[in-house]
């Protein structure tokens, strides 16, 4: 595994946390650190392309009390990455009368820790709601900016990791106004992870391992008639070296779930997921021993209708192949799936 198969429950926080509304900060926020930006543009700093396209009232039950931000996240770098590993500070939405910080309530900080913690694969994608909590709303008090913070000076003392390109390393996206034409297109592009291409039923190999996706179903918590949360797949799995092995004695890496609306979610999400995972990972295959299970993949906001059409499954395929006297891949060793194609 990549990660921590436990997440942490909280997000770094740089600014103190303030339920109530407080004096205006966008200016400040929007300053010589910030790229300033509308509705539905891209927006880039070397790691991270952010788009924010819409901002909503936040209801409990009848009451409005704060605001949710849609955000579309994209890994710009070549490595799998989290927005913590950027120093993601707290989002900031500045009304007409003040401001709203993210992690001043705990639904928020909870919003938070979605995205902060949320392991991309490069190029990868993730739709985000971000949730601001106040009191006393005036619904009519519209928010006209969002802020999304980074701590720069502290990556830039963590030479290991991918630093910002640009010295505006900041998004102040402004609210009332909107993007279109090429300021509404991505910019640049990380290429996506190099990858055998199969579709469901097809077996495919690495020269350690070879392995099939061979169904999808919904993931209820093994309730029936519960809530769908996630996702699963079927997936069978082959030892083809002449020893025995587990898939974390070969660098085995997450798995990704792609699915229609290009939602990218790791197998690393959740405890739960990860836990499953572990399944597979920990499993010792004898020579030419098979194993079959199901992966499951879970996210907040799960829309059933937006159904998986991709698996991409990773191995560091560069450090497994410096091992001397350990099985060594064939490039590329990850397996990227057509969910959507049977063969």
């Amino acid at each position: 595994m990549t990660r921590s198969s436990i997440k942490p429950a909280t997000v770094l926080l740089a600014f103190l946390a303030f339920a109530a509304l407080t004096t205006p900060r966008s200016a400040v926020l929007g300053a010589a650190n910030s790229r300033e930006g509308c509705l539905n543009q891209w927006l880039f700093n070397g790691i991270w392309r952010v788009q924010v396209t819409k901002v909503e009232p936040y209801m409990n039950g009848g009451q409005q009390t704060g605001w949710q931000v849609t955000e579309v996240w994209r890994n710009g770098t070549s490595q799998e990455l989290a927005p913590s590993d950027s120093f993601l500070k707290d989002q900031v939405l500045t009304l007409n009368s003040g401001t709203l910080v993210a992690t001043a309530s705990t639904t928020g900080e909870l919003a938070m820790s979605s995205v902060s913690f949320h392991d991309f694969a490069p190029a990868a994608q993730y739709t985000h709601v971000q949730i601001f909590l106040g009191t006393n709303i005036d619904p009519s008090n519209k928010p006209k900016a969002v802020d999304i913070i980074f701590d720069a000076a502290r990556l830039a003392t963590m030479k290991s990791k991918p630093q910002f390109t640009s010295s505006q390393y900041n998004f102040h996206v402004k609210l009332d106004c909107v993007a279109s034409g090429k300021a509404a297109q991505a910019e640049g592009g990380s290429a996506q992870i190099a990858a055998g291409e199969g579709c469901m039923h097809q077996w495919m190999a690495n020269g350690i391992w070879k392995m099939r996706a061979t169904a999808t179903a919904s993931d209820n918590n093994n309730d029936p008639t519960g809530p769908q949360i996630g996702w699963m797949i079927t997936e069978d799995w082959v030892n083809l070296a002449s020893r025995p092995l587990a898939p974390l004695d070969t660098n085995s890496g997450d798995q990704y779930l792609i699915t229609a609306s290009g939602q990218n979610t790791p197998s690393s999400n959740s405890a739960g997921t990860s836990m499953n995972m572990q399944q597979l990972v920990f499993h010792t295959f004898p020579p030419g021993g098979s194993f079959t299970y199901q992966q499951r993949f879970r996210w907040a906001g799960i829309n059933p209708a937006d159904k998986p059409t991709k698996l991409l499954l990773t191995f560091d395929a560069a450090k497994q192949n410096a091992r001397v006297g350990a099985p060594h891949f064939k490039t590329p060793a990850n397996f990227r799936i057509d969910l959507t194609c049977t063969k």
